[in-house]
């Protein structure tokens, strides 16, 4: 195998790998979000990987009294629509911590942040 070959292989193979990683570090203030049960990551679009498109999204959430978000949207946009897009209809599905039924809305902040870890997959040739 050449050095070419090997070289190939290797950014091949690292594409077999988790591509691009977002997350929403737990919150350490009271009043913002807390999963549970853990929720899914929101997927990363493949034409902002492409582009390299990476940022944080505040979106804010107004949740029901068992924890449903009831609205959803971009607090503070990371710059691109695709990533804001993600965030919020990742957002729209998650399971918050109920909250107490006395009336009052609760809104929560959610950071979710896209960025590339790894090259995207290169096709491989014969």
């Amino acid at each position: 195998m050449t050095h070419w070959q090997i070289g190939r292989a290797l950014v091949a193979g690292a594409g077999l790998v988790l591509s691009a990683a977002c997350s929403a570090p737990p919150s350490t203030q009271p009043g913002e979000w807390a999963p549970n049960p853990p929720n899914p990551n929101a997927p990363y679009p493949a034409e902002s990987r492409e582009n390299n498109e990476q940022g944080t999204v505040i979106v804010r959430a107004r949740t029901s009294p068992d924890g449903k978000p009831m609205a959803v949207e971009v607090k503070q946009s990371s710059g691109y629509p695709r990533l804001d897009r993600s965030a919020v209809d990742t957002v729209r599905k998650w399971q918050f911590k109920p909250t107490p039924d006395d009336g009052s809305v609760v809104w929560r902040e959610v950071p979710i942040r896209f960025f590339i870890t790894t090259p995207p997959p290169q096709p491989t040739l014969n």
